[in-house]
């Protein structure tokens, strides 16, 4: 993982880790502030990471049937609030970035 941030990084020995316990440890590294996360099961490994220009996490990888890239898209949907929803209205009434 090519990153600026920090990486935060879970390894699980034993038994595949269910969704829940990955988005467990994804969760618990954001509220650490954690912009960069890498969950990994022998050979398997997800990532996923915050782009600070792009203002939205990418994933890549995948543990079984729990892929990175679907993790970021749910982290994404979390990321929408109101004041986003806001600026990105603001922006389409100015003509910015349209």
């Amino acid at each position: 993982m090519s990153t600026l941030h920090q990486i935060v990084e879970y390894q699980f020995h034993n038994r595949k880790p269910s969704k829940k316990q990955v988005m467990g440890c994804i969760d618990n590294a954001i509220k650490g502030d954690g912009k960069a996360v890498s969950v990994s099961w022998g050979e398997n490994c997800l990532e996923v990471i915050w782009h600070d220009r792009q203002l939205q996490w990418y994933g890549y990888g995948w543990i079984k049937n729990i892929g990175g890239d679907d993790i970021a898209q749910e982290l994404n949907r979390k990321q929408k609030t109101s004041t986003t929803q806001f600026m990105a209205e603001h922006f389409k009434l100015l003509n910015i970035g349209a």
